[in-house]
């Protein structure tokens, strides 16, 4: 038996996560007879490793599962965390500066390949957090982050400083990815770092054909991954401009989507595949 798509890529949050931030008994079973057939899993998130674990504890993935939208790898298999970039300092620390200087009533996460620091959490962000996976350092300054990496920002803000932050990025001087990752997730990431980006590194180690992967996700900082598929698939919760996108629609994170895209696709175009083989 063949398949035509042997590795399956899968957001976390609002795709394989339900909106209670679990994985459904459906899901997990789905993947494991994909597994069964011979094919390979792994994770796309814009977590850090520290609040994706309890997801890879308990899924597994088969190859290196991709964290920080694309900024870090974690391989598994060695149980190992590689920063493909980080934040130029000096750009970082102008930015930072410009975000400020805005006066929105927003709240600034810096990343590390290990943590999350903010200086305040407001009570959107405070509202957004997952307590058993969110783990927040509040320091006094980010001047105080001098020893380690910073890998991105994630700006917390509400709809209308969304629009705010989409304008001003349009401004930024610097050679700098910029992404909305929820709803009131605003992200800025080194150049050249995306969930695309990460994965078609991850498929040329592996050998494995971009026709032959089929990624699923949800929200905006997905459609790089998405985009280079051989086989995309939106959740029907995800954002319009993602629906409108990907080759196929699937049941919402809290009906399981995922399983149903591995039911009526994947393991459905290996059936047919056997019979007129």
């Amino acid at each position: 038996m063949t398949l035509a798509y042997r590795l399956l890529v899968s957001d976390i949050d609002g795709t394989i996560a339900n909106s209670a931030k679990e994985i459904a008994d459906v899901n997990r079973r789905a993947i494991s007879l994909y597994r069964q057939s011979g094919g390979q899993f792994t994770l796309a998130t814009g977590r850090s490793y520290a609040e994706a674990k309890r997801f890879i504890d308990l899924l597994k993935p088969d190859l290196p599962v991709i964290l920080c939208n694309g900024a870090v790898l974690y391989d598994p298999s060695s149980d190992r965390l590689t920063p493909i970039a980080v934040l130029q300092r000096d750009v970082a620390v102008d930015v930072l500066k410009k975000l400020t200087g805005l006066c929105l009533n927003i709240d600034i996460f810096v990343y590390t390949s290990d943590a999350v620091y903010a200086t305040q959490i407001g009570p959107l962000a405070q509202a957004g957090m997952d307590s058993e996976d969110f783990q927040l350092e509040i320091i006094e300054s980010f001047d105080l982050l001098t020893e380690v990496p910073w890998i991105k920002f994630v700006v917390v803000a509400d709809h209308e400083e969304m629009k705010q932050l989409h304008a001003w990025s349009k401004t930024v001087n610097h050679d700098l990815e910029f992404v909305q990752s929820s709803d009131h997730y605003f992200e800025i990431l080194p150049p050249n770092i995306s969930k695309g980006a990460a994965l078609a590194r991850i498929a040329k180690e592996r050998g494995i054909p971009s026709r032959q992967i089929a990624t699923i996700g949800d929200h905006l900082n997905d459609l790089s991954m998405l985009r280079m598929a051989g086989l995309s698939a939106a959740v029907a919760n995800a954002h319009p401009h993602v629906m409108q996108t990907t080759d196929i629609v699937v049941p919402s994170n809290d009906e399981g989507g995922v399983a149903y895209l591995i039911h009526h696709y994947l393991l459905n175009d290996m059936a047919i595949r056997t019979q007129t083989t």
